[in-house]
C-alpha cells in the first residue's frame, strides 16, 4: 500500500514550493488509494514555534489537503513530531555504535576548521580525515570519562551510490563525494538526514516525493538505510519553482507563501490548479481541473525534470476564471470570513439577497476576491463613482451624450419587470435605434450605471438595479 508523507519544518509560513510538494504527495496518495501522512520535522527548536505550526496547519487545511494519519490525528506509528521521537533516535544511534557502523568523534570545532582550511589551501575537496575513526575502546572510554563532547559519525563504505529516481531516472553519486558524516551533533540531537530516515522507515513510507534540493541528501540517507538494514523507499524529486528571470523564487518576486495568497484573495482551488501545472503535464491540453479530476489524472510520470517558472499574472488570470465560475453564496462565505472588515464596510446592513446579487453580477470581472468590494460598490451604493480616466473619457464623449439623452427620452419604454428575454431584446434593439458602433453605444451606458466601461453585461445591470436608481444614474451621468 502506498504511504507518502508531508513533513514540513514549521519555521515559518508555507512557501508555494512546499505547498506544491504537499499537493503532489496528496494527489499521489489519493490516486493510488494510499495513505497521506502529516509529520512535523521540528528539531529546529528556535524557529519551530507553536504560532508557526498553527499557521502552517491553517494553510494546509485551507488548501483542503486533509491528511489521513499523523500530527493531531494519530496513527499506529506515532508520535508524529520529531521532538517527541528522540528515544527512538537514541536507540538506533546506539545500535550503529554497537555494530561499529558508527563511531564517536571528539574532534573540536577548531580542529575540523583547520582540516578544512588545509584542504582549501591544497585545492582539494574537504573530507573528514577520519581522526577518530579508529580510536581504541579504551581511548573512547577515557574521553567520555573526561567529559569530552562528541558527535557521532556514520562509517561510509568506499562505494558509489545510484539513486533510482522516479522522475529523474538513475542518478549516480561517486564515492569520493562522501566522508564519514555526522549523524548526531554534540548536543545529542540527530541531524535531519538521520532523523528523517528513522521516521520514514518506522512509518513504512513507500514513496518520498520532495523538492529537487533534497536530491543531494539522498545518497547519505541511502547509506543510513543500508546501515540499519531498512528497505530503501522510492524517491521522486520534483523540480524547483523559479522566478520569471529563472532565479530562485523569493520575496522580491511577490507573495510567495500560501498565507500571502490567501490574504490577497486567491481561491485555494485556483492556487492548487496552478501549482500542479507547474511541473506536471496532463495527457491533453486542459488547464482547469477540479480536485477530483486531478486525483484521477495525476501520475509521477507526468512530472517534468526542468524547473517551472512561476508567473503571477497567469495565476491571477486563473483565479479570475475560477471566481467567474464560483457560486455567489460560496464567495459570500469567504468574504465574511477572510475579509470581514471589508465586508462590513461594503455590504453591512444590506439584505443578503441584494449582496448575493451584487456578488453574482461582479464576480466575473474580479481578479481576486477583494476586487468584488470595489466592483460592487457602485451597485450597492446610491451614487456612482468613476475612478479610471478611460471611463471618464467615455462618459464625456459626444456619443455618450447622444446615448444617454435617448435613454432619458425613452425611459418609459424600458421593459422593467417583464423578464430576462424582454430586457435582452430591448438592449439588442438599441443598435437599431441609435446608429453607433456597439462599443460606443454600450460603453457609456455601462459607465453611467456601473462606473466603468468594462464590467457586467448591460442586460444584467438593467435587471439588477431598481428603475428609480437607473433613472437617477442616467440623469447624473448626462449632467457630467
Amino acid at each position: 500500500m502506498v504511504r507518502v508523507r508531508y513533513a514540513p519544518s514549521p519555521t515559518g509560513h508555507i512557501h508555494v514550493g512546499n505547498a506544491r510538494t504537499a499537493i503532489f504527495n496528496y494527489l499521489y496518495a489519493r490516486h493510488e488509494d494510499g495513505t497521506f501522512i502529516m509529520r512535523l520535522d521540528d528539531t529546529d527548536l528556535e524557529r519551530s514555534t507553536e504560532e508557526n505550526i498553527d499557521s502552517m496547519l491553517d494553510d494546509i487545511r485551507w488548501l483542503g489537503l486533509n491528511w489521513d494519519e499523523g500530527f493531531l490525528k494519530g496513527g499506529d506509528f506515532g508520535p508524529y513530531r520529531e521532538t517527541e521521537r528522540k528515544p527512538l533516535y537514541d536507540t538506533y544511534l546506539q545500535q550503529l555504535l554497537d555494530e561499529d557502523k558508527a563511531y564517536r568523534c571528539f574532534c573540536t570545532k577548531d580542529e575540523l576548521e583547520a582540516e578544512r582550511r588545509k584542504a582549501e589551501a591544497e585545492h582539494r575537496i574537504y573530507r573528514y580525515g577520519g581522526t577518530c575513526a579508529h580510536l581504541s575502546a579504551e581511548q573512547v572510554e577515557k574521553n567520555i570519562a573526561e567529559g569530552k563532547p562528541y558527535a557521532i559519525r556514520l562509517r561510509i563504505p568506499e562505494e558509489d551510490v545510484v539513486v533510482h529516481d522516479l522522475i529523474r531516472g538513475d542518478v549516480e553519486f561517486k564515492s569520493e563525494e562522501f566522508d564519514d558524516f555526522v549523524i548526531a551533533r554534540q548536543n545529542g540531537i540527530p541531524i535531519y538526514n538521520f532523523a528523517t530516515v528513522i521516521d520514514d522507515a518506522l512509518m513504512k513510507i513507500t514513496h518520498i516525493i520532495r523538492a529537487e534540493e533534497h536530491l543531494s541528501n539522498t545518497p547519505r540517507q541511502v547509506f543510513i538505510y543500508r546501515a540499519l538494514g531498512f528497505d530503501v523507499p522510492q524517491f521522486a524529486h520534483v523540480s524547483l519553482i523559479l522566478a520569471p528571470d529563472h532565479s530562485k523564487l523569493s520575496k522580491r518576486h511577490g507573495a510567495v507563501s500560501v498565507g500571502d495568497y490567501r490574504l490577497e484573495g486567491y481561491l485555494p482551488e485556483a492556487l492548487i490548479n496552478y501549482l500542479v501545472l507547474l511541473g506536471w503535464s496532463p495527457k491533453d491540453d486542459r488547464e482547469f481541473f477540479t480536485l477530483d479530476e486531478l486525483i484521477k489524472e495525476f501520475s509521477l510520470g507526468g512530472v517534468g525534470k526542468s524547473g517551472a517558472v512561476f508567473d503571477k499574472k497567469k495565476l491571477t488570470w486563473m483565479n479570475h476564471m475560477y471566481l467567474g465560475r464560483k457560486d455567489a453564496a460560496s464567495i459570500l462565505t469567504i468574504l465574511k470570513g477572510d475579509f470581514a472588515d471589508q465586508y462590513v464596510a461594503a455590504f453591512g446592513g444590506l439584505p443578503e439577497d441584494k449582496t448575493l446579487a451584487a456578488i453574482d453580477l461582479t464576480k466575473g470581472n474580479a481578479q481576486v476576491l477583494p476586487d468584488i468590494f470595489r466592483l460592487a460598490r457602485n451597485i450597492v451604493q446610491p451614487d456612482v463613482v468613476i475612478t479610471d480616466e478611460k471611463s471618464q473619457e467615455v462618459i464625456g464623449s459626444p456619443e455618450a451624450k447622444q446615448v444617454l439623452q435617448y435613454l432619458m427620452e425613452h425611459f418609459a419604454a424600458i421593459p422593467f419587470g417583464q423578464g430576462d428575454d424582454a430586457m435582452s431584446s430591448w438592449v439588442e434593439d438599441l443598435r437599431n435605434q441609435i446608429p453607433l458602433p456597439a462599443r460606443k453605444l454600450y460603453s457609456p451606458i455601462r459607465v453611467a450605471l456601473f462606473g466603468a466601461k468594462d464590467g457586467p453585461e448591460i442586460v444584467k445591470l438593467f435587471l439588477m438595479l431598481e428603475p428609480s436608481s437607473i433613472h437617477e444614474r442616467l440623469q447624473k451621468a448626462l449632467a457630467l
